[in-house]
């Protein structure tokens, strides 16, 4: 999903925030329906994450966008196969929680987890892994890693470069020292997916 700003969008602040104009909101939500009818989990993978800048702020929601972030999160919530945002943008590795707004329906709930660029330190990717558990329920398995740099290679410069960047704009990175933030994250299924994945795993395991 490209939900970064448009170029042409008029000056607020900087042209850094994120927006969905009308062509890429249907669009999202004409994938979700799909999804959402074929009994497909969903993730979502974007540039720009939702929920966590204050309005206003250089790197939040842009404030003319066709919807607003409380729209968007709200038509998420009404897919509880969608279990996953994931993004980048403001170079932190993160993860933020967002819970279905009907305690009766938890498996409207998803999760954010957010990577920083292997340009700045800690030059960390992340990985995912998707499971499925015995009590009706997912496991993202949501993990950084530190790539093996060797002395003298273009990855040992560039990680050279990444500690210097550190120490002269000092950002505030979240789980500094070592930049890690690993988690098991736990979807609830729907009792429709509850029901299709039992089939699928019965045709997997006959």
């Amino acid at each position: 999903l490209d939900d970064t700003q448009r170029e042409d969008d008029v000056f607020d602040q900087g042209y850094g925030h994120g927006s969905l104009d009308k062509e890429r909101y249907e669009w999202l939500v004409r994938e979700l329906d799909e999804g959402q009818s074929q009994g497909k989990l969903m993730i979502i993978a974007a540039h720009i994450p939702i929920g966590v800048c204050p309005p206003g702020a250089l790197d939040g929601w842009w404030s003319r966008a066709y919807v607003t972030e409380a729209q968007l999160l709200a038509t998420l919530h009404r897919y509880p196969n969608l279990i996953l945002w994931v993004a980048g943008h403001r170079h932190f590795n993160t993860i933020t929680p967002f819970p279905s707004p009907d305690s009766t329906q938890p498996e409207r709930g998803f999760w954010q987890v957010e990577t920083s660029s292997l340009r700045d330190f800690p030059q960390q990717f992340r990985t995912f892994e998707i499971v499925a558990n015995s009590d009706q329920t997912l496991s993202i398995l949501a993990t950084n890693v530190d790539p093996a740099v060797r002395e003298g290679t273009p990855a040992a410069l560039s990680r050279g470069y990444g500690v210097a960047a550190q120490q002269l704009f000092q950002n505030a990175l979240p789980a500094l020292p070592t930049g890690v933030s690993n988690a098991e994250l736990v979807v609830p299924l729907s009792p429709a997916m509850q029901t299709t994945l039992g089939r699928w795993i019965s045709s997997r395991n006959p």
